[in-house]
């Protein structure tokens, strides 16, 4: 393994423009690896990790760029303007960006939610991404949305404010206001959008391979029923899903900063 490679900030894109840190190997690269982050304060607590991670890749040889989407992070914009489409066109700029650096396969890595963005870029961008690593994969938008939002109500009980339901403050969101939650501003339209994604309905992707890593507490291996269905489905559609699972503490879920040695380690061996 190369030890030597180079960290290089920059911003991408000129429409949306979106904040981006490449780990450039000392060679020719094996291939570009983009990271697409988790939402929120989730992103956040896994930074440190995905640059740990990211600076492995760079010393096997890759080229890896993690970015933080329009509207979020050191990105231009405002996370209530933000949407789908934009993050997409994120994607396909720091895409761009790197195959013109050179030609190299492009492989997509999310986490948690950024891992249910990549699928459904990978729907509309069918020609794109040569393999797809997941980290404990977010499969359904509306699911996440629901929990984000009980956040909200469990604040506002603990104040002793007018309760609200999630129905409720999706109706207001319909409706053209900005909520905040968990000191987020969120947008209706960013909202709408994540409501309707759901891996287990996109089909397959035109990856040669997905690699599913998934948190598993007893170290069982197995996966939950929500997962082994939508990689089944996955598989009958025709994608190739290698699932993997890793013990020790849930890093997008600690306030404190903390590593997971079993994920990257796990990450490692996947063979990509």
């Amino acid at each position: 393994m190369a030890t030597n490679f180079s960290v290089e900030p920059a911003f991408v894109g000129d429409t949306y423009p979106a904040f981006a840190v490449h780990y450039r190997p000392a060679g020719i690269p094996r291939a570009h690896i983009v990271y697409l982050p988790p939402f929120a304060e989730e992103m956040n607590r896994c930074r440190a990790i995905v640059a740990e991670q990211a600076r492995w890749f760079a010393k096997s040889g890759f080229s890896c760029a993690t970015v933080d989407f329009y509207g979020t992070g050191e990105s231009f914009g405002e996370l209530r303007d933000a949407t789908i489409p934009i993050w997409h066109h994120n994607i396909s700029d720091l895409i761009t960006s790197l195959t013109d650096q050179s030609d190299a396969p492009v492989y997509l890595w999310g986490c948690r939610l950024g891992a249910l963005i990549a699928m459904d870029y990978l729907q509309s961008h069918t020609k794109t991404c040569r393999k797809l690593l997941l980290w404990q994969p977010v499969v359904s938008g509306k699911l996440f949305v629901t929990q984000m939002l009980r956040q909200r109500i469990a604040a506002l009980m603990e104040r002793g404010a007018p309760p609200e339901t999630t129905t409720d403050i999706r109706t207001r969101l319909a409706g053209g206001e900005t909520i905040e939650v968990a000191g987020y501003s969120l947008g209706g339209e960013l909202i709408s959008q994540l409501d309707q994604l759901d891996m287990a309905g996109m089909g397959g992707t035109a990856a040669d391979a997905i690699i599913w890593l998934e948190h598993s507490m007893d170290g069982s291996g197995t996966p939950n029923p929500k997962t082994a269905s939508t990689i089944a489905l996955l598989e009958q559609a025709g994608s190739n899903v290698a699932y993997h699972s890793f013990t020790g503490p849930p890093i997008w879920q600690l306030h404190e900063r903390d590593t997971c040695v079993s994920l990257l380690a796990s990450t490692q061996a996947a063979g990509l």
